[in-house]
């Protein structure tokens, strides 16, 4: 014998759970388009002479970039026109230097990536 239950939804209110959606559509399209790509750049050689620690050290760098951007699109509830605007919010202490040559860019999926100046 099999006992059914109706099934009861319960509709959930306020800022929690857009916060929440807009953390999950951006986790998966932050994963969909990273799929694939190593490193943290734009998909360029490693200059020549540039060393593995420097490399690793541009790649965590963007990677707590990329997080801060995350972390103010999903507070502010829309995303920075640039890095600029984190530091003015007190999101970062202060904008960190770009390597020689570069610039630092934030994509439409709220990556932060290196570009050519």
């Amino acid at each position: 014998m099999k006992t059914s239950f109706p099934s009861r939804r319960r509709r959930v209110r306020g800022a929690a759970p857009a916060a929440l959606s807009v953390l999950v559509l951006v986790g998966v399209a932050g994963g969909i388009t990273s799929c694939g790509r190593s490193g943290g750049g734009t998909g360029e050689a490693p200059a020549a002479g540039a060393s593995a620690a420097a490399q690793e050290e541009t790649g965590r760098l963007l990677s707590e970039l990329t997080q801060q951007v995350r972390k103010y699109s999903v507070e502010q509830r829309q995303p920075p026109a640039s890095l600029d605007d984190l530091v003015a919010r007190g999101y970062l202490k202060e904008l960190p230097a770009a390597p020689a040559g570069k610039r630092f860019v934030i994509t439409k999926n709220l990556q932060v990536e290196l570009a050519n100046r």
